[in-house]
């Protein structure tokens, strides 16, 4: 009689875990589908919203040039600005938390 009782008792606790899992996966199923409805729906509305601003990618060589050159002059900028930041936490100052790099970003 015990042994039938004990069995009954894991049967119970074995399914009821199993209606957990079954129930805890469903609720995430419904929450991604959720979610991805409400992605389609914002994509929806961005698709139906007017563009005023109109992007094109510049064409011929000469942007590519200048792009470069541009990104060079900031890449030099950073470094003489990160020479001096690193000058000031080794030696904090006043004169040298103000001083400036001497480079100018010009395009």
């Amino acid at each position: 009689m015990l042994a039938v009782l004990i069995g009954g008792l894991f049967t119970f606790l074995f399914g009821g875990m199993m209606l957990i899992l079954f129930f805890g996966a469903r609720g995430i199923e419904e929450e991604f589908d959720a979610r991805a409805r409400e992605i389609q729906k914002v994509r929806a509305d961005a698709a139906r919203t007017p563009r005023f601003i109109v992007v094109s990618q510049p064409t011929g060589p000469r942007s590519d040039r200048l792009d470069e050159a541009f990104l060079c002059q900031v890449q030099q900028y950073l470094e003489a600005e990160q020479l001096l930041a690193d000058e000031f936490v080794l030696q904090p100052s006043m004169e040298r938390l103000y001083r400036e790099s001497g480079r100018r970003l010009r395009h």
